[in-house]
């Protein structure tokens, strides 16, 4: 049996933190990814490993919900080497690492290093998809980073990274969690193009949607991941009326398949 020396918990719905986390499977020995959404729903999970890894995208500047909700359900045994990396569009705005590095605190852990690795931001009811060129870019450079991340790690380097604005995205960040159960709103399905096929259902990590009829309605439960958006394979789900007619996106290396839930 193939010795575990690292866990990686990844939280993706859109495929950039499962890349990333897959890359650093094929560098590391030893690796074990597991995803955030569905260990969450386990009653007392628990990690135990040399290395403990979390991989996740930026929300409004922060940490997404279930993934902060995940690091104070987590029981770390022992005292492992711990590592951060969030997957973002525009890097080096946010407080991510200081809330994951506080709430690891309170149970007597540390996050010994933290990174930012750039691909593409799928939150579109902002601005549209990056160019195909951007997108080409910035996966070449986030390959070459992840090797030196992939090095870092299995040296046990320390490292820390820039978190500019911290009081006003914390601002931020804290007005968009209490604003949770309003989130569901702003989801429009046309149901004339809408072949309920179910996808939006299976990828949301919450639970979230429900299809009587076919079609997905929403609950008050959502995380504003837009996985749902994003997998929908007619484009009949937008996010209010400036996301219609605006690129879907997953990342190029992983399928839909691997983003579902159930």
């Amino acid at each position: 049996m193939r010795e575990i020396r690292t866990v990686i918990y990844y939280y993706s719905a859109t495929g950039n933190s499962l890349y990333v986390a897959r890359e650093l499977q094929q560098a590391i020995n030893g690796v074990e990814i597991r995803s955030i959404a569905q260990d969450i729903q386990e009653d007392k999970p628990e990690a135990k490993a040399d290395c403990v890894g979390f991989v996740f995208p930026m929300h409004y500047f922060g940490l997404p919900l279930q993934v902060e909700e995940f690091l104070h359900k987590l029981t770390i045994l022992e005292s492992p080497y711990i590592f951060a990396i969030a997957t973002c569009g525009v890097p080096y705005w946010g407080r991510p690492f200081v809330d994951a590095a506080k709430i690891l605190q309170e149970k007597n852990q540390q996050l010994q290093a933290a990174w930012y690795v750039r691909l593409v931001s799928n939150y579109i009811p902002w601005r549209d998809i990056a160019a195909d060129w951007q997108i080409a870019v910035r996966a070449w450079l986030a390959e070459r980073k992840l090797k030196k991340i992939a090095s870092a790690i299995g040296n046990r380097e320390q490292h820390e990274t820039w978190q500019l604005l911290r009081k006003f995205c914390a601002g931020y960040h804290d007005k968009w969690k209490a604003r949770q159960q309003e989130i569901a709103e702003n989801f429009l399905c046309d149901k004339e193009v809408c072949t309920s096929c179910g996808l939006c259902e299976r990828i949301c990590p919450k639970g979230n949607i429900l299809r009587p009829q076919g079609q997905p309605i929403w609950q008050q439960d959502c995380v504003e991941c837009l996985g749902c958006l994003h997998i929908c394979p007619t484009e009949a789900i937008n996010y209010g009326e400036q996301t219609k007619g605006r690129k879907r996106y997953r990342h190029q290396l992983v399928k839909p398949a691997d983003l579902l839930q159930r």
